[in-house]
């Protein structure tokens, strides 16, 4: 093998093995934050291990044109995944929280059909299938995958007013990229008649290394974040104070009943500033408003519960101070462990309350 040769072998390779560590960075690190996007990095993830697949098969095929079907068939295969999971990691990240597993449907479905494809016309016995009909549908819907994806963000842009802010704009410009580097990786393989087979795996290299660099520069301008309140930190003897304060009005003024309480409204009851109620709530006790609050209310209702004149699950959540039963059911759930019923249920076991009196 020539010199440009072996160079040429080690350029268009590269891409496609570097793209492995990267989805191996994509997959094992810590999401930020898990809650909104737990699946965002493992989509991408499998997404660069397909982009890599795919490469690293016309890379062999290219220098080596006898490689085994086998090969041949896991390159295509994993083109087949490429699309469908380009589109479920954009709707990962830009996606509306409600109903959020359903673009992993057409993932599977494809998956299926992959699998089930290549077990019953393998490549090996059904050359001409794979290499005419099989190829063109498989490329084809790429295509179709990348422009989906590309009017479903254009269009998720320009109807959802609150994606602009709820979306930083590194991230919108990482996921334009990404569509646009498909785009340029399948317009390498398909107009290779025309240059080379080889181009689509020299831009694939070109495209990693973009995203390395682009990746390194941005996690190098990320400013650290700021500690709330390092600043302007409460003496321990004053926050004790306040807590006392705090802790004394809600014991004799049962504010935690009305379910439209908020901040300003605790705080003006305790003649204070919002931002000093703020503080003493998330700074000292380490605690939100909202959970502040639940726990006056979930104490209320268990003591609703020990009383021996049975209740409506809607009329104790509204008589506790909530005004939903979801939220009732939730708040309840994240003190004591357990569902209301179930609560009520092992007082009765124990006999602090009970039914038939």
């Amino acid at each position: 093998m020539a010199i440009t040769e072996q160079l040429l072998l080690m350029f268009s390779a590269l891409g496609g093995l570097n793209a492995w560590l990267l989805a191996g960075y994509f997959f094992f690190r810590k999401p930020a934050p898990a809650a909104e996007k737990p699946v965002a990095d493992p989509l991408l993830a499998l997404l660069l291990l397909m982009l890599s697949l795919r490469v690293l098969k016309s890379v062999l095929f290219y220098f080596n044109p006898a490689i085994t079907k086998q090969i041949l068939q896991l390159g295509l295969s994993a083109c087949a995944l490429i699309g469908p999971l380009l589109f479920a990691y954009c709707h990962s990240i830009c996606g509306p929280k409600k109903n959020k597993a359903w673009y992993l449907w057409p993932l599977t479905a494809v998956l299926l059909l992959v699998l089930v494809v290549g077990l019953l016309w393998p490549y090996q016995q059904y050359t001409e299938l794979w290499a005419g009909l099989m190829y063109r549908l498989i490329n084809y819907s790429w295509l179709g995958w990348i422009l989906l994806s590309a009017f479903w963000l254009w269009r998720s842009r320009n109807t959802r007013t609150e994606l602009a802010t709820a979306l930083q704009k590194s991230e919108l410009l990482m996921l334009w990229s990404l569509i646009g580097g498909n785009l340029l990786l399948w317009a390498a393989y398909h107009f290779a008649s025309y240059t080379s087979y080889i181009s689509g795996a020299l831009s694939f290299s070109f495209l990693v290394y973009v995203a390395v660099l682009t990746l390194y520069l941005q996690r190098r301008a990320e400013p650290k974040a700021a500690v709330p309140y390092a600043n302007k930190k409460l003496p321990q003897q004053q926050a004790l104070l306040w807590q006392q304060e705090l802790q004394q009005l809600m014991q004799h003024q049962p504010l935690y009943l009305d379910a439209n309480l908020t901040l300003a409204k605790l705080a003006k009851q305790l003649g204070w500033s919002v931002p000093k109620l703020s503080q003493l709530l998330n700074d000292n006790l380490q605690t939100s408003f909202n959970d502040y609050i639940n726990a006056y209310r979930i104490a209320y209702a268990r003591q609703l519960l020990a009383q021996q004149a049975p209740l409506k699950m809607a009329d104790l959540a509204e008589q506790s101070g909530f005004n939903a039963l979801s939220t009732f059911y939730s708040a309840f759930k994240k003190a004591t462990g357990l569902t209301p019923a179930r609560y009520k249920q092992q007082l009765q076991d124990s006999g602090i309350i009970n039914p038939l009196s």
